[in-house]
């Protein structure tokens, strides 16, 4: 299953996804953890969820 993974810096709450090597998956998670930003990775599924959920509360609030 596909992995995608977000990175944020929490003293500015900018996010971004970072395209994944899966070769250097676990060195990718490193340097973005040494940069001191936050890591999230979803999967297919949740990545999907997540941007539903993302669109109703754009919309004004969740069902």
């Amino acid at each position: 299953m596909k992995k995608y993974l977000f990175s944020s810096d929490p003293k500015t709450g900018e996010a971004r996804e970072v395209k994944v090597d899966p070769k250097h998956f676990d060195k990718q998670l490193r340097e973005e953890r040494a940069k001191g930003r936050t890591i999230t990775i979803l999967d297919e599924d949740e990545r999907i969820r997540y941007g539903l959920m993302t669109q109703q509360l754009r919309k004004g609030g969740a069902r």
